[in-house]
């Protein structure tokens, strides 16, 4: 892979050469990618059975040394996870490039968003169920989440960081209550500017994490309400891409040694939305509460713009 292509030349200073990803077979000679239906029984009273609707990736192979990695993508409220599991909006050649299992819960009302009650059980369950049948890793989730479903793709990483790799909420209405148990748990939140009163809930809880020690990469969009554009789906996956290969161990690859979150490559303004050099001395300038760091080439692009030298 290249790194960033037609910048001026201080903002490409100091990449490194970035390894070569292995790509899988042709979409021609790949099987078509199966949705699964798991059915778990629960005693919340409009979820007698919550139907989970798994994407099993082209590329899936049994034989494959590593384990599969999860993605726990929550659509909208009380959405069927029939849609989501379909791979819509670029996740499906995502999931499958990456080798990454879409499992989408199907959770209607009764504060699902709250995994302590009855959720979070029936998705481990669920989770479970899979695992009999397919070589994935149940340990070392990642997970995505609009509006409703913003709520739980916190809420639930927060329940159980431990089990957690990286998690991105769009649009959010609720947060965890940051504290240090979520620190080493990348996160990335983004909102729409007039999608007001979410933007601002969202603001707030990306401040406060971020006071506790929590690494939050934040993104607004202007003028976006709530919807969710191309650009924000992108930042997703490129910000969940990068912690699934930074940490293969997690599915049985060789011990690494790195650190749960990375170090930044770049420093974002979310003001302007151009990112910096480290060491720079615009870098040093951003007001904390607008800096933004940004652990990889990739993720810098999908976030902002490399900003203009100054001669």
């Amino acid at each position: 892979m290249m790194g960033i292509a037609g910048v001026r030349k201080w903002c490409v200073a100091g990449l490194g050469v970035l390894g070569m990803l292995l790509l899988p077979a042709a979409a021609s000679a790949a099987p078509a990618a199966k949705i699964e239906q798991i059915v778990v029984k629960t005693k919340a009273p409009k979820n007698p059975e919550v139907t989970f609707h798994c994407r099993i990736p082209r590329t899936y192979r049994s034989a494959d040394r590593l384990e599969y990695r999860i993605l726990v993508y929550f659509g909208g409220r009380n959405t069927s996870g029939a849609g989501e599991a379909q791979g819509g909006a670029g996740w499906a050649e995502w999931a499958d490039r990456n080798k990454i299992f879409i499992v989408a819960p199907g959770f209607k009302d009764d504060n699902y968003w709250e995994p302590e009650e009855w959720s979070g059980p029936a998705l481990l369950k669920a989770l479970s169920m899979l695992k009999s049948k397919y070589r994935v890793c149940t340990t070392k989730l990642l997970f995505y989440g609009f509006s409703g479903g913003s709520q739980c793709s916190n809420l639930f990483p927060a329940w159980k960081p431990a089990m957690t790799r990286a998690w991105v909420s769009h649009a959010g209405g609720v947060f965890h209550t940051p504290s240090t148990r979520m620190r080493g748990v990348p996160g990335l939140v983004t909102c729409g500017d007039a999608d007001i009163q979410r933007y601002i809930i969202s603001r707030r809880f990306v401040e406060n994490a971020r006071a506790k020690g929590e690494n939050i990469i934040w993104k607004s969009y202007p003028n976006l309400n709530h919807s969710v554009p191309m650009e924000s789906y992108r930042l997703a996956r490129e910000f969940l891409g990068f912690y699934h290969r930074r940490h293969l161990e997690d599915l049985g690859g060789s011990k690494t040694g790195r650190a749960a979150e990375a170090p930044p490559v770049w420093i974002g303004d979310d003001q302007d939305q151009l990112f910096y050099p480290v060491k720079s001395v615009q870098a040093a300038n951003i007001p904390l509460e607008d800096r933004v760091l940004l652990p990889s080439n990739e993720i810098a692009l999908a976030w902002g713009k490399p900003a203009p030298v100054r001669k």
